[in-house]
């Protein structure tokens, strides 16, 4: 497996594709499906993403392109997500021969404020998450892209996460991911449940479209009421009401507040609202089963 540039090596890439000025430090941030750092320039602050082509939903540096002007496209449309910083010469996604070969690279604002966990969100910051991430679905479908994207359907959220943790399960010592996973299932039977469940809320008008697909509490952060979104690295076609599985991890009033601010913007469907907890179930299952593919092909 590649170790990750020093953060040396980050500052001369950024030196050479953008112009920010002197740097006051660069700090890797932390390893996960890419590379992260941190920088400071005067009183801005940055995020650099060093990505890993490496991902079971990724077939080519465009769907690096489709992620960024996504976000791009959000931004120019009010949506509060932190905005992609061009290259000089313009571009979203950069590119560079490294010590582990060609890598891709994009440069994010920093989202001021911090995370906040369940317990401790408010019933109006729960209701900001509801109308911020509604505005996030309506102005996506104006988005139009010559890339592709994945779609976390019923694939990528159910069969290839069953695949993997039953292939796990033959291993004389089951990884602890199979084991959740084993976990998972043994609270999901029976699954069938759950399909029928997503096709009952079928793909017509804007019911499906894109999605973040990855919403949690740790890619929101908070400035009193005030929030942004960061993070589309899996974002997909899918599902709406997925990415309202958030609100399973809220209290009961604030989830109420959740989905009341969702729908002051775009109303739910009965089926999409009858689903919501099943989505939330369903979305450790994919968890895990996301983990394990990239596990597998870092692994290889």
């Amino acid at each position: 497996m590649n170790t990750p540039l020093t953060s040396d090596e980050v500052l001369d890439i950024i030196k050479n594709h953008y112009n920010l000025g002197d740097i006051d430090y660069c700090m890797f941030l932390r390893r996960g499906f890419n590379d992260s750092y941190v920088l400071e320039v005067g009183r801005e602050k940055y995020v650099f993403r060093v990505y890993s082509k490496d991902k079971y939903y990724i077939e080519s540096e465009d769907d690096f392109r489709f992620e960024l002007s996504l976000i791009k496209h959000l931004h120019e449309n009010d949506v509060p997500v932190a905005a992609a910083i061009p290259t000089a010469k313009g571009e979203l996604l950069g590119a560079e021969q490294t010590k582990n070969g060609q890598q891709v690279f994009a440069l994010f604002q920093y989202a001021e404020g911090f995370p906040i966990s369940g317990d401790s969100v408010t019933e109006a910051q729960s209701f900001r998450m509801g109308v911020a991430l509604a505005n996030l679905h309506l102005k996506s479908n104006s988005f139009e892209s010559q890339y592709t994207r994945y779609k976390l359907d019923l694939k990528y959220l159910v069969e290839e996460p069953l695949r993997l943790i039953s292939e796990g399960e033959d291993c004389a010592e089951p990884h602890e991911l199979i084991k959740r996973g084993q976990y998972v299932l043994g609270k999901l039977q029976p699954i069938e449940s759950y399909i029928n469940r997503l096709k009952s809320i079928g793909t017509d008008g804007d019911k499906f479209g894109i999605i973040h697909a990855d919403m949690h509490l740790g890619n929101i952060h908070f400035r009193g009421e005030e929030l942004t979104i960061f993070d589309f690295d899996h974002c997909a076609y899918g599902w709406r009401a997925y990415d309202l599985a958030i609100s399973n991890g809220l209290p009961k009033a604030q989830k109420a507040s959740m989905i009341e601010g969702y729908e002051s913007r775009r109303p739910l469907s009965k089926e999409e609202r009858d689903s919501l907890q099943d989505l939330g179930h369903l979305r450790s299952l994919w968890d895990i089963g996301d983990m394990l593919a990239t596990q597998n092909l870092r692994e290889e």
